[in-house]
Order: structure tokens, then sequence, then C-alpha cells
């Protein structure tokens, strides 16, 4: 199949979140898939892929600022609470002490 007719499924974008830019939190990981998912179909189509990356590598700081409020607004009620931050600083957290 042509990548146009294509969709890329959640598994899929965490090994090239893994693979390509080193992430390991699976809760973050999640975060960002939900983030370029925008029609919440569980799937990314060419369009949310790129815009997406787009935003993710070459962004104003405008659009990078609201994708990572869009990350951590785990809820998505316009806030992020300190549970929420807590949720998506903890395993970062952990790691880099276990790294130590």
């Amino acid at each position: 199949k042509q990548w146009y007719q294509r969709r890329v499924r959640g598994n899929k974008f965490r090994d090239v979140l893994h693979n390509t830019f080193d992430m390991t939190d699976d809760i973050l990981m999640d975060r960002v898939f939900r983030a370029f998912d925008k029609d919440m179909d569980s799937f990314l189509s060419q369009e949310e892929w790129v815009l997406g990356l787009s935003v993710f590598l070459k962004g104003t700081l405008e659009e990078r600022v609201a994708y990572c409020f869009d990350v951590y607004d785990m809820n998505s009620d316009g806030y992020i609470s300190r549970e929420e931050m807590f949720q998506m600083l903890k395993n970062s957290m952990v790691k880099v002490l276990s790294d130590l």
C-alpha cells in the first residue's frame, strides 16, 4: 500500500518514538500519540502524522507550547492539575534516578 492509504496504529507510532527519539516512558508516548491523533480514531492518518511531526520538530514556540500543554492536559479540560503534572513527571524522575 502507498503511504497515503495507510494509517499508523499506536504500537507502530510508539516504536518510531522509541527508535527515533529514544523515548521510553509509556505514558508520555501514549500522550504524544493522542496529541497527534486529532480525530481520536486511534490511528494516525498521513495528515495527522505530517502535522504532528511538523509541530514536534519545527513548530513555532507558540505551537510547541500548545502541543506540550495538550500532552500534559491528560483529561483535556484546559488545565494541568497537580495530579496530571505528577503523573507525567513521576516516571521520568524514576528513570533519571535509576540511571544515576
